[in-house]
């Protein structure tokens, strides 16, 4: 299975210093499940302070907060260190200490026990990664506008930067002092390239002064008196698909002018940032739970297993796994991840009567439900694509607000050959919406759109696939789409994709 995934530094700040009585934890809260080989209390203290970010950027940016299942957390592994993340990433240089991959079933990060974080605000610190990605994970959210590639990372930036303070506030939009040698000191991608877009195609020390550049305009356009409301024109026009550039000379003017304001602004020997007061920040109190021993000794392989396995290393976790059910029959995450290892490694009568051991655990596991419906389609039988949706359907109906049943009820009628009917086309077009961070889902609904006839919706769809900075070759995709649409040839961004897999992209389950 592809995965597109966001290479990372990440952290585990307050959850760094692993003490000697510390074991397989998992602590559950509104919008994270976090699995960690640490003290409760420790992982408690964490998963705290992830909801305060969640709540404080909710809270500037009134965004609503509505309820959420499992498969619409982000689920964190917390790893044993830097190079154990490393080797997940398959990365052989040992630089990547962290990565996120948003999905359908289920957001992940990998983060790493420890990093040695610098306490200085507005340091590059492994939390501030994480909540630039995990700002990016929210902004996705937001599946009414578009938003340029500049705009989403200093977004990113500004909110990455977040100051816990001993008042209990949080402080939104600190200046990152990792960004003032590139602001000052290096060469600066004009401003109109930064408009333009086009992050893949930048060198990597001009990428340095883009995420810079973002952060300060996008700093500077919402906290000058001046330039109030100045943002929002722009989006306008760009949602209309006016092109960047000439978006940003009608609502911010003379771009010349803007870029002698913007190193005005720089200069500055304080910048202003938000204060989000306590009163706003109380959090509801964290589940923790050890987990069973059955599901500490499987932990590893599960944590590969959601990351994603190949032709190499499916059959070698399969093995694995096998071994730990004989060892601890009947736990329902071991079942559930052998099922999964099974699906993998092209066993899917193994995977199926290791769903169904797990539905024996528990006859309402939508997890395990879901791979015995996935198993029946891989077989042979032949009503397996009947059998598997009714069963895609009775995980929806335990719970409707999850994405992966309905992208599969819908996938399922392209890999029998079928034209989806309109029950498919809405459940596919609903899990875009729950999960507008999965790229292959948006890109399935956005073709889908195209297909019906309907040109708006389907170039909303792709626009916000199009325009993300780290969505690589689907981004390559969407935007030339997006070109031929914006031309008045929606027939011809049809015919880009049509032509593989009836016209459906892969997407991360």
């Amino acid at each position: 299975m592809r995965r597109l995934e966001l290479v990372l530094a990440a952290f585990a700040a307050v959850v760094s210093g692993q003490p000697a009585s510390a074991a397989w934890q998992r602590a559950s809260t509104k919008h994270f499940i976090i699995y960690a080989n640490n003290s409760q209390k420790r992982l408690r203290d964490f998963a705290e302070r992830l909801e305060k970010f969640d709540k404080a950027v909710r809270y500037v940016r009134s965004m609503t907060d509505p309820p959420v299942g499992d498969s619409n957390r982000v689920t964190l592994f917390v790893v044993s260190n830097q190079d154990a993340v490393a080797r997940l990433a398959k990365d052989a240089s040992g630089r990547t200490a962290g990565f996120y991959s948003g999905r359908a079933s289920g957001s992940i990060a990998i983060i790493p026990q420890s990093l040695n974080d610098d306490d200085m605000a507005g340091a590059m610190t492994s939390e501030v990664v994480f909540f630039h990605e995990y700002a990016h994970h929210l902004m996705l959210s937001d599946t009414a506008r578009p938003y340029p590639e500049w705009l989403i990372e200093g977004f990113a930036e500004f909110m990455s930067t977040a100051l816990f303070q001993k008042d209990g506030s949080i402080g939104l939009g600190i200046a990152p002092q990792f960004r003032a040698f590139g602001l000052m000191a290096l060469p600066q991608v004009p401003l109109e390239r930064l408009l333009a877009g086009n992050f893949a195609k930048l060198s990597t020390s001009d990428r340095d002064s883009f995420y810079g550049r973002s952060w300060l305009l996008t700093h500077y356009l919402n906290f000058e008196p001046t330039r109030r409301g100045q943002i929002d024109s722009y989006l306008v026009d760009f949602d209309k698909g006016i092109v960047s550039v000439v978006a940003a000379r009608r609502a911010f003017g003379d771009l010349k002018e803007l870029n002698k304001d913007l190193q005005i602004y720089l200069a500055k020997p304080r910048l202003i940032y938000v204060k989000v007061l306590p009163a706003v920040l109380s959090v509801e109190p964290v589940a923790v739970e050890a987990l069973s021993p059955g599901a500490a000794a499987v932990m590893p392989d599960r944590i590969q297993s959601k990351v994603g396995v190949d032709k190499t290393t499916a059959e070698p976790l399969a093995v694995r796994v096998r071994a730990i059910e004989q060892r601890f029959p009947g736990d329902l995450l071991v079942l559930r991840t052998l099922a999964e290892a099974e699906l993998d490694s092209g066993h899917p009568a193994a995977a199926m009567a290791a769903a169904d051991r797990a539905l024996k655990a528990d006859p309402r596991d939508v997890e395990a439900i879901l791979f015995k419906g996935r198993a029946i389609e891989a077989g042979s039988d032949a009503d397996r694509f009947t059998v598997s949706r009714r069963l895609f359907i009775a995980a929806n109906s335990i719970h409707k607000e999850n994405p992966e049943p309905l992208a599969l009820f819908f996938q399922s009628y392209v890999h029998e050959g079928l034209r989806p009917n309109a029950n498919a086309v809405a459940a596919l077009h609903y899990a875009s919406d729950l999960a507008p961070q999965d790229t292959g889902l948006r890109m399935n609904s956005a073709i889908q759109y195209l297909r019906d006839g309907q040109t708006a919706p389907g170039r909303a769809a792709l626009a916000s696939v199009a325009y993300d900075p780290h969505g690589e070759e689907a981004a390559k995709v969407a935007q030339a789409m997006l070109a031929l649409v914006d031309a008045g040839n929606p027939a011809g961004a049809l015919a880009m994709v049509d032509h593989k897999k009836g016209g459906v992209m892969d997407s991360k389950e």
